[in-house]
């Protein structure tokens, strides 16, 4: 949710919107794979999704590097940010790795 009222508040223009909009798309894909994976598939189908999840951190990060590149974005909140997905990304990792021993 960082991210999205982060967004509101850089103004857009055409050089920088698609950019904007990847961004927002890969960090709401993260969560809503989770869910999506949870409530609707069990076994290696969940894991799937984990692993769909993971990429779109991974993702999130690369796009948080080319909004530090345009200056949207200054180094300081490119840094807190990309911790935070770092981490997520951890925690992805052991819960696939829990999932894939289970199975």
């Amino acid at each position: 949710m960082e991210i999205f009222h982060l967004s509101r508040k850089v103004p857009k223009n055409n050089l920088n919107y698609e950019i904007w909009r990847q961004i927002l798309r890969s960090c709401f894909s993260v969560p809503a794979n989770i869910v999506e994976g949870y409530y609707s598939h069990k076994g290696k189908n969940y894991t799937s999704h984990l692993e769909i999840s993971r990429g779109s951190a991974g993702e999130t990060n690369y796009w948080l590097l080319v909004l530090k590149e345009i200056e949207d974005i200054t180094e300081e909140k490119r840094i807190s940010l990309s911790l935070k997905y770092e981490e997520v990304i951890k925690m992805l990792s052991r819960i696939i790795n829990v999932v894939n021993s289970r199975h």
